[in-house]
């Protein structure tokens, strides 16, 4: 058992265990769970589940024979990070460690913060994680500001050292602050850094008040923040649940129905959010999501420590009332809510509905926020939306829902309204009550959009009705160009179109912004995508999301010369393009036209179950590519060849992909080959195999693997058959990530 207040990096720790766990092989599994707050058996097991790909069916029971089955015969290590309380060993199905018998080895590694759980686990060896001494304490500050910094003004130096001090060894608040202070060159700002340190000296706090030192030492870069809006967008990051990856798009999306981000074009605020992102990160509030899933480039996460100080502030510094209520992940007992007068903001997510009540000590509340996605409502009965009066902003994306809550009609003031991955069969007439909306998503799901409610939400700013396969607006077009023309607000359209009707009646009618574009059911054999295929120059240049998919009919896609694209690119906004289900599509043909004219920003593309699609060579040609997905094309021997380059034409002068960082090769039965040895990657970071059994080679020179690369994922039966001379495989190893 490791243990230690947060912030000591125990989390850390446990990852280098991990690492060199997985470096030497003397285990047959190593599985590492983050437990978090709510955790319980049966998220361990859907967890341990998950990493070893075993049946994730059935009840817990079930699992855990599976579980126990699986681990039974074999030496295994199981760490589990940040524990809360005692979970039940057995139970999850994990073989008694001290039953192994002959060769087997297996232990159990746990991290807390509680020494209570040391004795709820039973455990037989506890080490304690403490601060940093003043000599490591100071090594790692002036390792995070840089000596150029301290160096630059004698009384900084003085002014690092009290700071130091203050921070009192904390890895993660000396990590936080000096970060802050990277770039201080004037030693007045680090004199007020002083300042603000000290009116919360951790040595005037008790320590069963330690956390709340920390707090405050971990404020000083939220008051360092000068913008009042991205120190209230940092906030809201603690909506989400603890340890868990959020999508930067929906944190941005939040911000902007939240009213935090107020511009007047879309792009531009969306713009604004990805700043505030990497403003973030940079001052060590936000943190890169480092366990690169699907979307890896896409996620980050709030460290837990962080998490509750941000809360602590919300809650004004844990004095009198709860104003931020955050629930997440119960899944063992009923889970009863209250809300009282004082609640601003409730944010609930992955709770099943059985488990899950609303209880109110107030006839009426100052509620503005509900965050409710993730969860499995079939209705909101419980939540007596009625008292809910001054609601601005309810997001229930991902829910179960089959008939409209009408009651949400009643909320007057709402502005931004949620109900996307719904099962709704209709929408109400009423809808157009709620006259304040600035915001409507209605994606992936199967209703339709009443006609008559429309052109009464006349400040719309949004309305995205994308990634809906049953639905065809041909008949809505119309009425949705002339309505939303006339909205002075309107910023953006998310669409489906399935049918070449419908693309055509798009294209005669449509010239409000479409962001979201989904084209579906394509029914001839050559998709031609000349520079009217998508309409009008203006629909073109504001969209920012493509899917082709579920297109039978289409053999290949043919990008034709047009003199429209050597003069000006119409789809300079585009960063996402998905070709999906195209079952038939084998080539992808380029006629005098270089893809760099067509996607000049283009940053995610993705080929998935194309299976007779050949290769993918033209991608070289993309500028800003930064992540490849290609997935179930089984048909594709080699992604990128340089004599298919020249013989289309393609000026292969550059062999570089500059800024790829992650490349996911799923179910490629006959890949046998990424590219040509003249192809780099120098920015690669990632790389994800998944049963591509014909792949020995790796997309770089194994003596000098890119700089950058963090790991490679795959099976090991595929890592031991790449081609890597041998005094190459040691110094790769530590890359290599068993699925």
């Amino acid at each position: 058992m490791i243990w230690g207040m947060g912030g000591v990096e125990k989390t850390h720790l446990l990852k280098q265990i991990n690492n060199e766990l997985c470096r030497d092989r003397q285990s047959d599994v190593v599985v590492f769970v983050t437990c978090s707050k709510e955790c319980s058996e049966e998220k361990v097991q859907n967890e341990i589940i998950d990493k070893l790909r075993l049946d994730k069916n059935g009840s817990i029971e079930q699992k855990q024979n599976t579980i126990y089955n699986f681990l039974r015969e074999r030496s295994f290590v199981l760490l589990l990070d940040d524990l809360w309380g005692r979970v039940d060993l057995d139970t999850i199905g994990i073989p008694d460690p001290m039953s192994a018998i002959g060769k087997l080895k297996r232990k159990v590694v746990l991290t807390t913060r509680s020494t209570e759980v040391c004795g709820q686990m039973e455990v037989k060896k506890k080490i304690r994680v403490d601060v940093l001494k003043w000599d490591d304490a100071w090594s790692l500050f002036n390792e995070k500001v840089t000596e150029e910094t301290i160096d630059s003004d004698p009384l900084i130096k003085i002014y690092a050292v009290d700071i130091v001090k203050e921070l009192g060894g904390l890895p993660l608040a000396i990590i936080t602050v000096g970060r802050a202070m990277h770039d201080k060159m004037d030693q007045r700002e680090w004199e007020q850094a002083i300042v603000l340190l000290k009116q919360a000296r951790l040595n005037d706090v008790e320590f069963s008040h330690a956390n709340q030192s920390v707090f405050h030492i971990l404020k000083f870069s939220y008051d360092s923040l000068k913008n009042d809006s991205l120190k209230q967008c940092f906030l809201h990051c603690s909506l989400w649940p603890e340890d868990h990856p959020i999508q930067k798009n929906d944190l941005v999306e939040l911000w902007i129905g939240s009213g935090l981000i107020n511009e007047s074009n879309i792009q531009a605020a969306y713009n604004v959010g990805y700043s505030y992102i990497r403003r973030l990160q940079a001052v060590c509030l936000l943190e890169i999501d480092g366990d690169y899933t699907i979307n890896s480039d896409e996620t980050v996460k709030i460290h837990d420590v962080i998490r509750d100080m941000a809360l602590w502030i919300a809650n004004n510094k844990g004095v009198d009332t709860i104003n931020w209520i955050v629930r997440s992940g119960i899944f063992k007992e009923a889970q009863e809510i209250q809300i009282s007068h004082h609640t601003e903001r409730l944010s609930v997510m992955n709770i099943y509905e059985g488990n899950l009540s609303f209880s109110f000590t107030c006839s009426s509340t100052k509620l503005s926020f509900l965050l409710l996605s993730h969860n499995s409502l079939h209705n909101l009965k419980t939540l007596k939306l009625e008292l809910f009066s001054k609601l601005t902003f309810l997001n229930l994306y991902n829910n179960r829902l089959e008939f409209f809550p009408v009651e949400i009609c009643k909320l007057v003031h709402l502005q931004y309204l949620n109900l996307s991955k719904n099962s709704l069969k209709s929408l109400p007439k009423e809808l157009a009550s709620l006259t304040n909306l600035k915001y409507l998503l209605l994606r992936e799901i199967e209703c339709t959009f009443p006609n008559e409610v429309l052109s009464k939400l006349k400040i719309l700013r949004v309305l995205d009705l994308s990634d809906c396969y049953s639905n065809d607006y041909v008949d809505m077009f119309p009425m949705l160009e002339k309505v939303l023309q006339c909205f002075p607000n309107f910023q953006a359209l998310g669409i489906t179109i399935c049918s070449i009707i419908a693309l055509r009646k798009f294209h005669e009618t449509m010239s409000v912004p479409v962001r979201w574009l989904d084209i579906c059911s394509y029914e001839r054999s050559c998709l031609s995508f000349s520079s009217s295929f998508l309409g009008n120059s203006q629909l073109q240049s504001n969209l920012f999301s493509l899917k082709i998919r579920a297109s039978a009919s289409v053999e290949c896609v043919e990008f034709e010369s047009a003199s429209e694209y050597q003069s000006i690119c119409h789809l300079r906004r585009l960063e996402q393009l998905y070709f999906e289900a195209m079952w038939n599509m084998n080539e992808v043909k380029w006629k005098s036209l270089d893809p760099k004219d067509v996607f000049p920003r283009l940053q995610v593309l993705e080929f998935n179950a194309c299976h007779q699609l050949l290769s993918i060579s033209w991608v070289v040609n993309l500028p800003c590519i930064r992540e490849l997905r290609v997935l179930s094309c089984y048909s594709m021997k080699q992604l990128i060849c340089i004599n298919e380059l020249k013989n289309s034409g393609f000026n292969v002068s550059q062999h570089s992909f500059p800024f790829l960082k992650i490349m996911h090769l799923y179910y490629g039965y006959e890949l046998a080959s990424i590219s040509d040895p003249m192809i780099t990657f120098p920015a690669l970071e990632f790389l994800d195999i998944d049963d591509c059994d014909k792949l020995k080679e790796l997309p770089f020179r194994t003596d000098d693997p890119p700089r950058k690369l963090k790991i490679i994922s795959g099976s090991e039966e595929w890592w031991n058959n790449v081609e890597i001379e041998d005094n190459h495989r040691s110094s790769l190893q530590p890359f290599f990530k068993r699925l």
